[in-house]
């Protein structure tokens, strides 16, 4: 329409404010929906920190389980502040707790692992 006269009588189709307040709602619920499933799926798959943190605890577990005598302790392994405590599960002597915790630099729960071991006398 570059260069064409406009005409003073005439009428142009448009839409009326409602419209477009109506437009802009439904726009910005389909965005927020969206922004929650993103959200979701983010926090709820597991990163590579957490399987590390997994892996670690495995591990330590694992040589915790062949040592002959355990304590509870706080130390540091890759990055991870891990807590481990010891405890006689249900005042059983022959039955040991282990619990394990891995914390990240932000001092955040990444991890947590427990089992039972049959104490070898």
């Amino acid at each position: 329409m570059a260069g064409s006269k406009l005409k003073y009588n005439m009428r142009l189709k448009a839409s009326s404010i409602l419209e477009v307040i109506i437009s802009m709602i439904i726009i910005l619920l389909v965005f927020g929906i969206a922004m929650m499933i993103a959200t979701n799926v983010v926090h709820s798959s597991l990163s590579v920190k957490k399987l590390n943190a997994q892996a670690l605890l495995h591990n330590v577990l694992i040589k915790e389980e062949q040592a002959k005598e355990v304590n509870t302790q706080t130390y540091t392994l890759d990055d991870f502040r891990v807590e481990q405590e010891i405890k006689a599960y249900n005042d059983d002597a022959g039955l040991t707790e282990i619990h394990l915790t891995a914390y990240d630099a932000n001092q955040e729960k990444v991890a947590e692992l427990q089992k039972l071991i049959i104490n070898k006398k």
